[in-house]
């Protein structure tokens, strides 16, 4: 696909802001491909600047101390923001050649438009020992040209939260393998959704009518190894199963089986907290928003078991939901000791797993899943080993990339719903407007 302009950039990245992006021109590179320009001096005291959001600078605060201890003459300064104003933000530094900050840290959702603009640092050789320890598909956005910008951090493998209690409520199994046997299909999912339904009142998960996230959407497209475009980059959100898709999830919508509002908002929280819905089809990172943020006092009546598929002969169990990774600015006067750092944080699986313990971040090191911490049981969550089903799910997801125009995607997608709901269009219709939408702004086929 050919280059944008910048204006066309920039424009695109105002328009998503709610989802974020990161756009630059070309710079100067700090270092030869893959490789620093030249060794750095060990007792040289340096400042690193890196920008990330909260939630993640808790990870990274799990580790500090210890890489301080290692590393005494390298100093870390976090700028925190909310990652949407990171990206824009970033964009203007990046377009200025602006050597700060020195690590940035990027959403998989918008890793590939990221790197698609070139203003990250090429890390390939660095990251050769790591390729083969990482989930496959981390890779896929973090690469341009067979040349590697990112580091992976963690993953989202998708997974089904659900209330035991209400399940037991309305007659259902309880136990997570006896759960995952009876709803193996999205069909059984929507069988079991209007019982639970009839039997208690309560809704089967939470999801907007007319301003979606398309969270569960593109689950279902990522398991099925479809998405808004395919391997050859072409635009394919008309294809029979992206419509089944979108036809399955009107018919819950219209049948009154889900509850009205955006994932990961208050009033979809609040509904999480007074018992509203009964499941939630989402990545692992959930765990702590339901434990931590909206449903503190619900120890005990949540479990965790494998989501849905299409069918029951379909290959891949497992889906990806977010994720994270960290980068180097190229114009970083300091790559040596922003890569120790990266490395230090990202590449060593004691770092790791102390991030997934203290701050609910799943681990893209696959190296890291035999730790013992991986059968530990949550007394949250039933005394259940949740990590071990977390696990499962990413070794049966199927190795998708986001893409870099997935912001602009999402974005549409979420118009589409609303055109189906508010004015009565078909899926057919409101698909294919999205389709030559999406073709006529990025000019891919």
């Amino acid at each position: 696909m050919k280059r944008k302009s910048w204006s066309l950039l920039l424009a695109t990245c105002l328009s998503v802001s709610l989802i974020g992006t990161a756009c630059s021109n070309s710079s100067s590179t700090a270092s030869t491909a893959g490789g620093a320009a030249s060794p750095a001096s060990s007792d040289k005291k340096v400042k690193l600047v890196v920008w990330i959001w909260e939630s993640a600078k808790v990870g990274l605060d799990a580790n500090i101390e210890a890489f301080k201890k290692e590393n005494p003459n390298i100093e870390v300064e976090y700028q925190i923001m909310k990652s949407t104003d990171l990206y824009q933000k970033y964009l203007i530094s990046s377009n200025t050649q602006d050597a700060v900050p020195d690590i940035v840290g990027l959403e998989s959702t918008n890793m590939a438009q990221m790197v698609q603009i070139d203003s990250l640092l090429d890390i390939t050789k660095r990251v050769e020992p790591y390729k083969d320890k990482m989930n496959a598909y981390k890779w896929e956005d973090a690469t341009k040209d067979n040349k590697v910008y990112a580091m992976p951090w963690d993953s989202g493998p998708v997974v089904m939260f659900y209330r035991n209690d209400i399940f037991a409520k309305a007659g259902l199994p309880t136990d997570p393998k006896e759960v995952a046997q009876k709803i193996q299909t999205w069909d059984d999912y929507y069988q079991v959704a209007k019982q639970i339904k009839e039997k208690t009142g309560v809704l089967m998960f939470g999801d907007s009518k007319t301003n979606s996230s398309n969270r569960v959407f593109e689950s279902m497209m990522w398991q099925r190894g479809v998405w808004y475009f395919d391997k050859d980059g072409n635009v394919s959100v008309e294809k029979p199963e992206v419509k089944e898709i979108a036809d399955y999830l009107v018919k819950m919508q219209k049948e009154g089986l889900v509850y009205d509002a955006r994932a990961n908002t208050d009033p979809w929280g609040n509904a999480i907290k007074e018992g509203k819905v009964a499941t939630v089809v989402g990545g692992s990172w959930h765990d702590a928003i339901i434990e931590g943020q909206y449903a503190p006092d619900d120890k005990g009546k949540w479990s965790v078991t494998t989501m849905p598929k299409w069918s029951k002969d379909d290959k891949y169990t497992g889906a990806n939901q977010g994720g994270s990774n960290l980068a180097i600015n190229k114009n970083s006067k300091h790559p040596e000791e922003s890569w120790k750092f990266i490395e230090f944080m990202l590449g060593k699986e004691t770092s790791q797993i102390n991030m997934m313990k203290k701050a609910g971040l799943f681990p893209s090191l696959t190296t890291t899943y035999s730790d013992a911490a991986f059968n530990e049981p949550s007394a949250y969550f039933n005394n259940q080993p949740i990590r071990q089903v977390y696990a499962e799910s990413l070794k049966q997801t199927y190795p998708l990339a986001y893409s870099s125009d997935f912001p602009m995607a999402n974005k549409r997608m979420t118009d589409v719903w609303a055109q189906i709901f508010l004015n009565n269009v078909s899926t057919d219709q409101a698909l294919k407007a999205m389709a030559d939408e999406l073709r006529q702004k990025t000019k891919r086929k």
